[in-house]
């Protein structure tokens, strides 16, 4: 783990906000089966599975659940763009919604917050994947701040625009450790209402 970074001390000033709402997932069939001998839909994509990391999670660091506001920015991100998106050449996959309901949001959204971080959406951006190999083992900004976000233990998710969908894209990696019953919840509805897969 590095040493602390300029996102320790800024995030003090950053408030959490409630959030309430409708997003989505696409997931490849192929990796509902490798979830185990029962599927499910809302198992994290965070890098104690992925040993690589994403895009602000470190690996070994915590566990997440990304997701996207939009039905489509959820298909960009499957996909790796948009126009491979609705190509319609991806993998057989899942599409669906889930109901989500935090206290504490972290939202990189706002243009304010992104100030008093002293970041921009072209940081938020940058790529990441490769950056500790080629910079002997020194973390992106990214990971930096989603480490420190999730460590400060004041925030249930970040809310970031979308890299596939700049445009119009929204999307938030959930801290599913940080998920408390009565006070924030991931669920997934079937067709009839009832609760399918919920987390916690």
């Amino acid at each position: 783990m590095p040493a602390p970074s300029r996102f320790q001390a800024a995030l003090a000033d950053c408030p959490g906000i409630p959030l309430a709402v409708r997003c989505f997932r696409v997931v490849a069939l192929s990796d509902l089966l490798k979830t185990g001998t029962t599927p499910t839909l809302l198992f994290d994509l965070g890098p104690r599975v992925s040993r690589g990391g994403q895009r602000f999670s470190p690996p070994d660091d915590h566990r997440g659940l990304y997701v996207s506001q939009e039905a489509n920015t959820a298909g960009a991100e499957f996909a790796h763009g948009w126009q491979a998106w609705k190509s319609g050449t991806s993998a057989d996959h899942a599409r669906f919604g889930i109901e989500v309901k935090l206290a504490s949001v972290l939202d990189l959204t706002s243009a304010a917050i992104r100030r008093t971080l002293k970041t921009s959406i072209k940081e938020l951006h940058s790529p990441w994947e490769e950056y500790a190999a080629n910079h002997g083992g020194a973390w992106p900004a990214t990971w930096q701040l989603g480490h420190e976000a999730f460590a400060s233990g004041r925030f249930d998710a970040i809310r970031f625009p979308s890299y596939r969908r700049p445009a119009a894209g929204t999307c938030l990696l959930i801290f599913t450790e940080r998920l408390v019953a009565g006070s924030n919840h991931v669920i997934m509805h079937r067709a009839d209402g009832s609760i399918w897969e919920r987390l916690p």
